[in-house]
């Protein structure tokens, strides 16, 4: 292996969702790109990012920095980390609660969810109830901007010049991203892929599997901002996200129909997609490493042996979000022990090359007191904290994995706290 491949290593990074806990990720992800534009500057071991997938809010993440790498004909600071960071910074700044109806509107949901932990019995209300859809009407005409209302506001803020993205220029120097949803109707595990959109204005060869047939219960789609405001969909929040015409197989093999998709928070299907990573034209193309930035952490301490249930229910959703991120890993834990043992130069393993998992995560402190509440809270205090967490501790385990190199700790150790 030369130096250069040894000093270049392809990196993926998956953002798992976790309401706005994921700001932890604006941090991690302000940190990999500075870090990755000091390194290519000083000469000395750097990285290429080829791909980011995320799911929910970790899927906001990974559109606003892939938004930022994409050269745009409508954007000339487009294609540069200095603009990844800068729309990361925008999303989460106008995400945030900032204006007085906005701050209350945040405060009054926080008490709320507090009194329903405390076991007070509160009302339930479906989001299809016009009472809910009056109560944003309420809230846009006293000040509350679209952004913080809605993905339709937050997403055409976030990426102003989509339809502009160079995707002819993007092919050329690819850097990916996936977001992971599930269409409720089907069941199916979908992503919204960016190198399927490459693929479909003819600048990348098609997968030789038909997704419809080999592959019936996992769909990739074209990107789009649709896609991405599906992935962050929370069911008991907001009324499933509707994409038109869209293709899906039938009980009848090599039979489709067109229909409109109706779409739920990626939690229920991939938290975050990881496999997909690996799905590349060539056996090169795969990343050598896969950065895992998690936020529902893997292990649980409770404060007390009086578990309430709002604290099972948070814990149920841990786990929830861990399911399939712990059986994709283990999948490429176990391909990598089949090449470990037994090479990859003859079949089934031509095509696989060993993948290294490592996991960025927050403090055992932080991941074993931030509560449900939390993951809604939308307070530019709340919000600041987290991202300073996650810039320290990233930036900390950036040195640490420059140094050690292939000594660094990887999945699934480094992603305990016992």
């Amino acid at each position: 292996m030369s130096v250069q491949s040894v000093r270049r290593k392809k990196i993926a990074i998956a953002c798992q969702g976790g309401g706005t806990h994921v700001a932890f990720t604006w941090g991690a992800l302000t940190s990999i790109l500075r870090a990755k534009q000091r390194w290519d500057a000083d000469g000395g071991t750097s990285f290429d990012l080829v791909s980011l997938s995320g799911t929910s809010a970790g899927a906001l993440c990974a559109l606003a920095t892939w938004y930022g790498l994409a050269p745009n004909g409508s954007d000339p600071d487009c294609g540069t980390v200095d603009k990844a960071v800068e729309r990361l910074d925008h999303l989460w700044t106008v995400f945030a609660a900032t204006n007085p109806a906005e701050t209350l509107h945040n405060l009054a949901g926080q008490v709320l969810l507090r009194w329903k932990a405390a076991g007070v019995a509160l009302p339930e209300s479906s989001p299809y109830a016009a009472a809910g859809r009056l109560g944003l009407l309420g809230l846009g005409s006293v000040g509350a901007r679209p952004e913080y209302l809605g993905f339709q506001g937050l997403l055409a803020s976030l990426c102003p010049d989509f339809d502009s993205v160079d995707w002819k220029l993007l092919a050329q120097n690819n850097v990916r991203v996936i977001a992971g949803a599930i269409e409720v109707l089907s069941g199916n595990f979908e992503t919204f892929d960016s190198d399927k959109t490459l693929e479909e204005l003819g600048l990348k060869p098609p997968p030789e599997r038909d997704q419809y047939g080999a592959t019936r219960w996992r769909m990739r789609r074209a990107l789009s901002l649709d896609g991405v405001a599906a992935s962050g969909t929370l069911p008991e929040l907001l009324p499933a996200q509707p994409i038109e015409n869209l293709e899906f197989p039938t009980a009848d093999e090599g039979t489709t129909v067109r229909r409109t998709g109706y779409y739920w928070d990626g939690l229920y299907s991939q938290n975050p997609p990881v496999r997909d990573l690996l799905d590349t034209e060539t056996c090169d193309d795969k990343p050598d490493e896969i950065w895992v930035v998690r936020i529902n952490p893997q292990e649980y301490s409770p404060t007390s042996l009086r578990v309430g249930l709002e604290e099972i229910r948070d814990r149920e959703n841990d786990l929830a979000g861990n399911l399939s991120l712990n059986q994709e890993l283990d999948h490429i834990l176990t391909v990598n022990r089949w090449i470990d043992k037994y090479g990859n130069d003859a079949p089934p393993l031509t095509d696989r090359k060993t993948v290294v998992v490592r996991t960025i995560k927050m403090s055992r402190d932080s991941a074993w007191t931030l509560d449900h509440a939390s993951k809604l809270d939308r307070s530019p205090r709340h919000l600041a904290a987290l991202r300073a967490e996650g810039t320290e501790l990233t930036e900390r385990w950036l040195a640490d994995w420059r140094a050690a190199g292939d000594g660094f700790p990887r999945y699934p150790a480094d992603a305990r706290y016992t």
